[in-house]
């Protein structure tokens, strides 16, 4: 089964997604989560002929306290589910998508610490792949100056739960794949730090 993993294009849809069975987008599809915004990604869905579309918001969504609104909205005619804080399944696939990160500045789906530390320590487990926003701590979570933006109660989590595959992005300086040899980890945003578009989107085959 080959999935398709982006994030982080922040409206820009100047680029080419390649084929394959699953689609999933790790969130920041658009610069601040307002309506003509949600109405491009929602085209952009509806125009992927993936069988499965999953995706998940990030911090640049500002609709927390609209969320069952958009993600129906999101959903109505376009095949995709959103995945945030639910379990799905693809075929012998578990997957399950979590849009929160640390707390910076006045954004969206955004956690202090305590309450990421209580989050991730009662989380569900047995999941095969994970869709979060951000990155676990120290995997891909340094950005261009070289501070971590990465979660510690995230990596806790992956760490003890072995998931096959972490999927994420939030970090525009962290692009790539990694393994520790337990579980695959991507970070698929396309655009760098200054909004530039410098990857294309990376296919995984489950």
């Amino acid at each position: 089964m080959k999935a398709v993993v982006l994030s982080d294009n922040h409206t820009n849809y100047d680029f080419e997604t390649p084929d394959g069975d699953i689609l999933i987008h790790c969130g920041d599809f658009t610069f601040h989560g307002n309506p003509n915004e949600m109405f491009k990604f929602k085209n952009y869905l509806k125009e992927q002929p993936h069988e499965h579309k999953l995706f998940i918001f990030g911090n640049h969504e500002k609709v927390d306290k609209e969320i069952t609104y958009w993600i129906e909205y999101l959903e109505d005619g376009t095949g995709a589910k959103c995945i945030h804080e639910k379990a799905y399944g693809i075929g012998d696939l578990n997957f399950f998508g979590s849009s929160y990160t640390p707390k910076f500045m006045n954004w969206g789906f955004m956690q202090d610490e305590e309450t990421r530390e209580r989050y991730w320590e009662n989380m569900i487990e047995g999941m095969d792949v994970l869709v979060t926003h951000g990155p676990p701590k120290g995997i891909m979570g340094q950005i261009e100056d070289g501070t971590e933006i990465g979660c510690e109660y995230l990596r806790k989590f992956v760490d003890r739960v072995k998931p096959k595959y972490h999927f994420f992005g939030h970090n525009h300086a962290g692009a790539g794949v990694h393994t520790n040899g337990d579980t695959l980890f991507v970070n698929s945003a396309i655009l760098t730090e200054h909004y530039q578009m410098c990857k294309p989107p990376i296919v995984v085959n489950l």
